[in-house]
């Protein structure tokens, strides 16, 4: 299984240095996307991958939902079947007021407070994250966590962990993003096994910040970084 991350900026990213969030997973010729931000969209066009069999939406902020609809556009042009896209509630009502409004893009949209599937050999389900909305942590055949947006310690996330063989979580800031609804690097390095972490979400202009906290003790995912599980 190959994980490949495209968008690895926060919501207050600033710059192209680090599009919004979206990490592509791919195993034995099936790929889905978890999310797709802003700009995240550009980096799967740029590697040739844009026939991807479904997308997994972990909440609805705009940073994490934003650049699929240019996706579904390139996908129209290609003649491309609609993809599924999996949803906690509410992305269905988003796109149709896209179509309504005369953009000729489409999509199977599967809409769940749990959204879960199996994919070829990809398996996907989710649990509740701990988000200023409602937000959902992924988890890839019980061995990958992608936690989304969330707050920590959030107990269903801080279970899944520990048997968890990678974690993809966010890191907002270095102290004090809580009361936001995200987690900081110290929290994440205090609550989750620094060899299983890769850190993402993060504001590229707080990157040298980030880095010093840090300080080698887990991974920091960057734009196109790809690695094998």
């Amino acid at each position: 299984m190959e994980i490949t991350f495209l968008g690895t900026g926060a919501g207050s990213t600033l710059g192209s240095k680090r599009m919004k969030s979206s990490i592509l997973i791919e195993d034995s010729g099936n790929s889905v996307l978890l999310d797709l931000g802003t700009g995240a969209n550009f980096k799967l066009e740029d590697i040739g991958k844009l026939n991807i069999d479904a997308i997994f939406i972990s909440h609805l902020h705009i940073d994490h939902i934003n650049g699929i609809f240019d996706y579904l556009v390139q996908r129209k042009i290609h003649g491309m079947n609609p993809i599924k896209i999996y949803s906690p509630p509410g992305f269905g009502n988003i796109l149709n007021q896209f179509k309504t409004e005369g953009n000729e893009i489409d999509a199977e949209v599967i809409e769940s407070k749990l959204p879960s599937a199996k994919i070829g050999n990809i398996e996907v389900r989710s649990v509740k994250a701990c988000h200023k909305i409602y937000a959902v942590a992924y988890i890839i055949n019980n061995k990958i966590i992608y936690s989304g947006d969330t707050a920590e310690p959030c107990n269903e996330i801080v279970s899944e962990s520990k048997d968890a063989e990678l974690i993809i979580h966010e890191a907002t800031c270095v102290a004090g993003c809580e009361i936001y609804g995200h987690t900081s690097v110290k929290d994440a390095l205090s609550i989750f096994p620094n060899d299983k972490l890769i850190l993402t979400h993060i504001p590229s202009q707080k990157e040298k910040d980030i880095f010093q906290e840090v300080n080698n003790r887990a991974k920091i995912a960057y734009d196109g970084m790809r690695i094998n599980v």
